[in-house]
């Protein structure tokens, strides 16, 4: 057995290098005195006395009954499951800690990016995967409201998951009608519905749009010098701008129809 690794490996694990390597030595006997375990495991004698029975008041060895003052190892399997539940524990406590930071600077670190250069509040991406990831990103951070134009081509559609829309937020999206000419994208958009999303459809929409919480805006403008379907996203953080362009959402969205209707007039 490679000894060296299996007491770095109860250090991960929580334990001191005294306290991991009293516990290799104990393990590979019946039982020892604290001497014993001193000499075996390389730590100072007069440590190996408090090192033992911290490692009693942890449930990882045990005292044996007599006169003499002798230890015995716990199961090894035993002993790790304590170790994890520490950590675990431990995790679960940063966890919460790391919420309450986040909690308690976003609203300070949202009035700082309102203090910085006239443009922070716009971003350009030209590369189509970074604009996908950063639309998503947007949706991930959603809180209350989300607000799309679907418009082809679909560079992010993916198959929906049973958690794709979170409970608490009104999710509202504008397909072209077009997109019901693929079986594909129509049993994605059906499975979006199924899962909450409120769908309608119109013959052709501008562009890709989305808007989210009333605060952030993401659409593509498509860039006609190129000719070859090149596009530029632009981000923008700006409450006045994703006001007006909601204007402009909820006016299509009173005459557009609902996937139902689209898909029964295509019936006859």
């Amino acid at each position: 057995m490679n000894t060296s690794a299996t007491v770095a490996g109860l250090v991960d694990l929580g334990l001191t290098s005294y306290e991991a390597r009293a516990y290799v030595a104990l393990a590979g006997r019946r039982d020892a005195t604290p001497a014993e375990v001193a000499r075996l495991a390389s730590i100072p004698r007069q440590r190996a006395y408090d090192v033992l029975a911290t490692l009693a008041e942890r449930g990882l060895v045990q005292q044996v009954p007599g006169q003499a003052v002798r230890y015995r190892a716990q199961p090894p399997d035993h002993v790790t499951e304590l170790l994890l539940a520490v950590r675990r524990r431990e995790l679960d406590r940063l966890a919460q800690a790391s919420t309450d930071v986040a909690g308690q600077l976003r609203s300070l670190f949202q009035r700082g990016q309102d203090h910085g250069h006239p443009f922070d509040y716009v971003e350009v991406l030209r590369d189509r995967e970074h604009a996908v990831e950063r639309v998503q990103q947007l949706w991930a951070d959603a809180r209350h409201e989300v607000l799309t134009f679907v418009h082809p081509p679909y560079l992010g559609a993916s198959t929906p998951s049973t958690d794709a829309v979170p409970t608490g937020i009104v999710q509202r999206s504008i397909y072209e009608t077009s997109i019901l000419d693929d079986p594909v994208m129509t049993e994605r958009v059906r499975t979006w519905a199924a899962l909450g999303e409120q769908i309608r459809l119109t013959t052709e929409l501008p562009l890709k749009l989305t808007i989210v919480d009333g605060r952030s805006v993401a659409f593509n403008m498509p860039d006609s010098a190129e000719g070859d379907g090149s596009v530029t996203t632009l981000v923008v953080q700006h409450e006045a701008l994703a006001a007006t362009l909601k204007i402009a959402f909820e006016s299509l969205w009173s005459t557009a129809r609902t996937l139902d209707d689209v898909a029964a007039a295509r019936t006859y």
